[in-house]
C-alpha cells in the first residue's frame, strides 16, 4: 500500500507538490484570492477535506527511464538568437508610466521537488552537457543569410486606381506578364520576286523601218514645200504632232493628252503666225510664239497641285516639247527645203542601214552622203552637213533610255526632220547671207 499522507511522496511524475499541513483551524484559515482579492464565502471552504497527496511510484513503474540529452541530438537545430533587437518588441504594449501601473498580482514560487538518487544523477549530467553544447554552438561559423529571390508578381486583381508598371532593374531579364502566351510567327507571305532588269546598253537603234519612214516623210515635205507654203504648212502640222507624242514618251509620261495637245498647239501656232506674217516678222512670228506659250507652260504648272519634284520634271518635259514642236515651224523660213529634208533622208537611212563592217560606219557614211548632195544640188555648203548632222542627232536622242516600239514609230520618225529644221533654215538663210 502507498502511503497516501507522505510529504516526500506526493505529486504525479515530476511536479512539484507542497509538502501536507495540518488542516488549520476554521477561525484561523484565511484564504486568499489568486489575485489578491479575500473570499467572501468562507463558510463554502470549512467543510472540505483535505487533498491527499499523490504517490507517483506506482504510476511510474511501466515507464521506460528518460534518456539523458547529448549533443548529436541537437547539432541539426539552428542556433537561437538573442532577443535584443527592437522588432522582437513592436507588437508589445506600450509600458505605462510607474505612478499608473497597477499592481501585480502576487505568484507563488513553485518549490523543487523531490529527486531521487537516479534522477539526481541525471540531472547533474545535463547540466555538465550543457557548458559543452553552448560551446560547441559558440565554435560552429554561422552561416550567412542567403539573400532571397524576389517573389514573382502575383495577379493582381481589378481595381480603379491608376498603377505605375513597375520597371525592371537595368541588366536583369524581363519577368514574363501573368499567364503569358509565347508569341507565334505570324506567317509572312514571300514577297513577289522583282522583275529582272534590263542588261546592257540603254541605247536602242529605232531600227531600218523608222527610217524608212522618216524618208517617205521628207518626200511628202519635199512636194509641200513645191506645191506652195499652205500645202509645206499642213505636212509641217503632222511632223508637229507625232514629234509632240514622242517626245512625252520618250521621257516616260504616258499618257499625257493633255501635255501633247499643248505642245501641238505651239506648233501649230507658230505655223498660223508665220502664214500671216510678212517676210520680214516670220522669225518674230516663231520667237513670240515660243515665248508666249513657254509661260503658259510655266503658269499652268507653277499652279499645279502636285508634288514639287513631279511639277519640276512635268514643267521641264512640257517646256522642252512645246520648244521642238514650234522649232518645225522654221522649214516654212528655209529657202532650200526639198535639199535639206533630203540630206536628212538619205543620211537616216543610211546609218540604219545593215551594212558590212564597224557600227559606225553607217552614220559616217550618211553624214558624207548628205554633204555630196548639198553640192550636187548647188545648194549652200553648209545645207548638207548641217542636215545630215542634225538626222543623226535626232536618231540617237530617239534611241535613248531602252525606248519602246510606239517611241521608235513616233519619236525615231519624226526627230531626225525636227532637229534638222532649225539647221536647215540657219544654212540657207542665216550663213548664206
Amino acid at each position: 500500500m502507498t502511503d497516501m499522507n507522505n510529504p516526500n511522496r506526493g505529486g504525479y511524475g515530476d511536479w512539484p507538490q507542497r509538502p501536507q499541513q495540518p488542516y488549520p483551524h476554521p477561525q484561523q484559515h484565511q484564504p486568499q484570492h489568486p489575485y489578491g482579492y479575500p473570499v467572501d464565502d468562507e463558510a463554502a471552504t470549512t467543510l472540505l477535506p483535505p487533498v491527499p497527496a499523490l504517490d507517483d511510484a506506482a504510476a511510474t513503474t511501466l515507464l521506460p527511464p528518460v534518456p539523458p540529452m547529448d549533443a548529436a541530438a541537437t547539432t541539426l537545430l539552428p542556433p537561437v538568437p538573442p532577443m535584443d533587437d527592437a522588432a522582437a518588441t513592436t507588437l508589445l504594449p506600450p509600458v505605462p508610466a510607474s505612478g499608473a501601473m497597477p499592481a501585480a498580482p502576487p505568484q507563488h514560487r513553485p518549490q523543487p521537488p523531490y529527486q531521487s538518487p537516479q534522477q539526481h544523477q541525471q540531472h547533474q549530467q545535463r547540466q555538465q552537457q550543457q557548458p559543452s553544447r553552448a560551446r560547441h554552438a559558440a565554435a560552429a561559423p554561422q552561416q550567412a543569410p542567403q539573400p532571397t529571390a524576389p517573389a514573382a508578381p502575383a495577379f493582381d486583381p481589378p481595381t480603379m486606381t491608376l498603377k505605375r508598371p513597375v520597371v525592371p532593374a537595368p541588366g536583369a531579364p524581363a519577368a514574363p506578364p501573368y499567364q503569358a502566351v509565347p508569341a507565334q510567327p505570324v506567317p509572312v507571305a514571300a514577297p513577289p520576286a522583282a522583275p529582272r532588269g534590263r542588261t546592257g546598253s540603254p541605247i536602242i537603234d529605232p531600227g531600218l523601218q523608222p527610217a524608212l519612214i522618216t524618208a517617205g516623210l521628207a518626200a511628202l515635205l519635199a512636194g509641200g514645200a513645191a506645191l506652195g507654203q499652205v500645202a509645206l504648212a499642213l505636212v509641217v502640222a503632222l511632223l508637229q504632232v507625232l514629234t509632240a507624242a514622242g517626245w512625252f514618251r520618250l521621257n516616260g509620261m504616258w499618257p499625257a493628252r493633255q501635255g501633247i495637245l499643248l505642245a501641238a498647239l505651239a506648233g501649230l501656232t507658230a505655223d498660223v503666225a508665220v502664214l500671216l506674217a510678212d517676210s520680214d516678222g516670220s522669225a518674230a512670228a516663231v520667237v513670240g510664239t515660243l515665248g508666249g506659250f513657254f509661260l503658259l507652260v510655266l503658269v499652268l504648272q507653277t499652279f499645279r497641285p502636285s508634288d514639287p519634284k513631279e511639277r519640276f520634271y512635268a514643267l521641264t518635259v512640257l517646256g522642252s516639247a512645246s520648244v521642238v514642236t514650234a522649232l518645225c515651224t522654221t522649214l516654212l523660213l528655209a529657202d532650200w527645203v526639198p535639199a535639206g529634208v533630203g540630206a536628212v533622208a538619205l543620211a537616216t537611212v543610211l546609218a540604219a542601214a545593215p551594212l558590212p563592217g564597224p557600227k559606225q560606219l553607217g552614220p559616217v557614211l550618211g553624214l558624207v552622203a548628205a554633204v555630196l548632195l548639198g553640192f550636187l544640188v548647188g545648194a549652200p555648203v553648209a545645207l548638207g552637213a548641217l542636215a545630215g548632222l542634225g538626222a543623226l542627232v535626232g536618231r540617237r536622242v530617239a534611241a535613248y533610255d531602252f525606248p519602246s516600239r510606239f517611241v521608235h514609230m513616233t519619236a525615231g520618225v519624226a526627230l531626225p526632220l525636227a532637229v534638222a529644221s532649225p539647221l536647215i533654215w540657219m544654212a540657207t538663210d542665216l550663213l548664206a547671207g
